[in-house]
């Protein structure tokens, strides 16, 4: 049985204690709103009266926290308190260069400490499964590596450097917010065309893109654009994508028609439509 202590029980952090307290661990909570912390009692997390109170004695400290202020907050009000040898594990989704800053400040005092975001639902901390990012010293990681994998169904150790997990995360994030935001634009022109938002969707359950990520976007990132889906025809297609939007409200396709407009203006028209890439990968 392990003795943890989880700092931030939101959402997440209180779907990552209930896994951990199905697995047999002992946990300590503490949130700031003090009544999520509380909802974790009947299953078992005792909860303490302050950060520092929850760490004292625990063997790792988890933290799923809002941001860089207040993991920095957090992390000045609990380093007096850690047990010696004791790992620090931060969840949160911040900055890389925090990130960076905060393991290199750990170094320097002594302690343990990994950034370890996670591209995991609530259910899914629950049962243990998605993917856990890492960065930090290695050697910190090691000696705790069975314990995360408990956690998650993938564990990805990407590196000593301690700001690439925070980097990785952004991106991961972005294209979740890339394909909400495009959903949305269909659902716009499927309004202006007067068909069913549901309606509208079935055409993604037999054409699936999301393997264009890979496909053209290693492409994009040797800078090779030679033509599959010429930037010009592309620019057609989005003419007809505003044109069925109907004046509905656009959230992403008007910007990325922009961004063709200026790529074509650069002698890009003949070009793969990824050359909207051309100035960032060369």
């Amino acid at each position: 049985m392990a003795n943890v202590a989880f700092i931030g029980t939101g959402l997440l952090g209180s779907a990552l204690v209930e896994g951990m307290l199905k697995r047999g661990d002992s946990v300590t909570v503490w949130n700031r709103t003090e009544a999520k912390a509380r909802a974790l009692e009947s299953i078992g997390a005792r909860v303490a009266s302050s950060p520092g109170d929850a760490v004292a004695g625990a063997d790792r400290v988890h933290m799923t926290l809002p941001d860089d202020a207040v993991v920095n907050q957090i992390g000045e009000a609990i380093a007096a308190r850690l047990k010696p040898g004791a790992t620090v594990v931060d969840h949160s989704t911040t900055s890389p260069a925090g990130a960076k800053a905060r393991i290199e400040r750990a170094k320097k005092s002594g302690f343990k400490f990994l950034h370890a975001p996670v591209f995991m639902s609530p259910q899914m901390a629950r049962d243990a499964v998605g993917l856990m990012l890492v960065s930090g010293p290695k050697a910190v990681f090691e000696g705790v590596r069975a314990d995360l994998a408990k956690m998650t169904g993938d564990v990805w150790y990407v590196s000593e450097e301690g700001d690439r997990a925070a980097a990785y995360k952004l991106f991961g994030n972005s294209m979740l917010f890339v394909i909400a935001a495009g959903v949305a634009d269909v659902f716009a022109m499927a309004k202006g065309l007067g068909i069913a938002p549901a309606e509208a969707l079935e055409v993604f359950s037999k054409f699936q893109p999301g393997g264009v990520i890979k496909s053209r976007g290693e492409k994009m990132a040797r800078g090779d654009f030679s033509a599959s889906f010429e930037l010009t025809m592309a620019r057609k297609d989005m003419r007809l994508m505003l044109e069925a939007a109907a004046g509905q409200p656009m959230t992403v396709l008007p910007a990325i028609a922009q961004r063709m407009d200026e790529a074509i203006a650069k002698g890009h028209g003949q070009d793969d439509l990824g050359a909207i890439a051309a100035e960032l990968v060369r």
